[in-house]
């Protein structure tokens, strides 16, 4: 398959994913499954081949993010997908991620479908899509955000 098959075909199966329930470390998908946004990432890239079945960075603890100074979503994220450029300078491609910083570290992941258009899994409304230029999660508009982007594919831009 070609890199832009492959970004269709993770593009396709994060879609599948909405409407999973938001919890916290699971990765079942579906109405009666569960997922956080670290989970669907992988159970994402897993099912159309790009990692390892194996691969499993639980259990951590649901609000790591919010006592430590340690970035271990961005280092369990560089060990598959590259740092690629923002926009405006590259325009962010379907199946790349984008890491919102929240507070001191990079907590909260999507998957890009149509830039801004991303699927996540945030605790307010489980998996959806979501165009981040309007959205609002409780009240941190991910928008304003600082923004890290990263890809599994070589940046040919």
């Amino acid at each position: 398959m070609t890199e832009q098959e492959i970004r269709a075909a993770v593009v396709v199966e994060a879609k599948s994913w909405i409407g999973t329930p938001y919890r916290s470390n699971a990765l079942v998908k579906g109405r009666r499954g569960g997922t956080d946004c670290a989970m669907i990432l992988i159970g994402v890239y897993r099912n159309v081949g790009l990692l390892p079945m194996d691969y499993d960075p639980r259990p951590y603890p649901e609000q790591w993010h919010l006592h430590r100074n340690e970035e271990k979503y961005l280092t369990e994220i560089l060990k598959f997908a590259k740092p690629v450029a923002a926009p405006p300078e590259r325009m962010p491609l379907p199946g790349d991620v984008v890491m919102f910083r929240m507070g001191r570290l990079l907590a909260h992941a999507a998957i890009v479908v149509d830039w801004p258009i991303v699927i996540h899994a945030n605790g307010n409304g489980g998996v959806m899509p979501d165009d981040i230029s309007k959205n609002t999660i409780g009240k941190r508009a991910l928008w304003p955000a600082e923004k890290s982007f990263f890809s599994i594919w070589e940046d040919k831009q």
